[in-house]
């Protein structure tokens, strides 16, 4: 399976599936991949016309040079009916919230063996990114990461982290650099594309992201369009401190 395309992402915008003038920013912003959130930025009651109008907006990311993507529910909350009516339009990579038992992976894995089957996609094309967004996804993160040769990235789910560690707004910058620290070795350690999580301050984020970088994360999530421009410029920027080379991922 080759990935490589998607191991380039820097940037990895989150957007809601229903809110048509969002996707349209989306689109016009420059991102390198774009992921129609259905599991939070968009309501249940628009998730079957969010995953129908995907097909438009995959095409239209492809016309641009962007990846499109989809983050499901969790196949058991109506994520694998979710699955059903994207497939069609081919994601580059499909997101799954909440992990933290290798078996989650395991089902997509598997869903997706069945409709790329289905739709006539060739076998293994579709990437998968799972989404750590607990004390117990963090410390199981070298095993989950290992399940499937699928997974190509993973993303950090900063907020619910500091959710389930309990922290405060004051709180939240240091007590998770830890586990921002972690979760990058486990990415480094497995070869995958390790995904910063997103920055919800209005201000900091520069500062934020020079951390990122001087650590090793070479792509970020950003939910915010005004955000990827200076995440570009500040992956790109050459660094005082040494950066955690990859190898590259064929």
């Amino acid at each position: 399976m080759a990935y490589s395309m998607l191991t380039r992402c820097r940037s990895w915008l989150f957007v809601p599936g229903h809110d048509t003038e969002r996707l349209a920013d989306a689109l016009a912003s420059g991102a390198d991949a774009i992921v129609v959130d259905l599991e939070e930025f968009t309501p249940a009651a628009s998730g079957d016309a969010a995953c129908q109008a995907f097909t438009g907006l995959a095409e239209s990311c492809r016309q641009k040079g962007r990846l499109p993507m989809a983050r499901i529910n969790a196949l058991d909350r109506g994520g694998r009916h979710e699955l059903a009516l994207l497939m069609g339009a081919a994601p580059a990579a499909v997101f799954l919230p909440q992990v933290d038992e290798t078996n989650q992976l395991e089902a997509l894995a598997s869903a997706l063996d069945s409709e790329e089957r289905r739709w006539g996609i060739p076998p293994g094309t579709t990437a998968i990114v799972p989404t750590l967004e607990s004390r117990l996804g963090v410390e199981r993160a070298n095993d989950l990461l290992r399940t499937s040769p699928r997974i190509a990235a993973a993303l950090l789910g900063t907020g619910d982290l500091a959710r389930d560690l309990g922290l405060s707004a004051a709180q939240r910058s240091a007590a998770l650099v830890p586990f921002r620290q972690r979760f990058l070795k486990a990415c480094d350690d497995t070869d995958i594309l390790a995904i910063d999580g997103p920055w919800p301050e209005t201000h900091g984020f520069d500062d934020d992201q020079v951390w990122s970088r001087q650590c090793g994360f070479r792509a970020r999530c950003v939910v915010d369009t005004r955000q990827v421009e200076p995440l570009h410029r500040l992956l790109t920027t050459p660094s005082s401190l040494t950066i955690h080379s990859k190898r590259s991922r064929t």
